[in-house]
């Protein structure tokens, strides 16, 4: 999860620099880009890890429950 984050402010950060100096022709773009950034991290924090909560087993959730204890 903290690589999602991690990767996500460092593009929307480089993405908001070239926003701000770019080129004017560059700038829909670069909004489109991060409206990207935004809407696939929300997905993969809000949407998707649940989704993947909810379809493993309860054998395998232990299993990472007890490698996670173990670190």
């Amino acid at each position: 999860m903290s690589r999602t984050i991690n990767t996500s402010l460092t593009m929307i950060l480089v993405l908001l620099i070239m926003f701000v100096f770019g080129g004017e022709s560059i700038r829909g773009f670069i909004f489109a880009m991060l409206i990207g950034i935004v809407v696939g991290t929300y997905s993969s924090l809000f949407i998707a890890t649940p989704v993947l909560v909810d379809t493993i087993s309860e054998a395998e959730h232990k299993r990472i429950e007890d490698e996670h204890n173990k670190a």
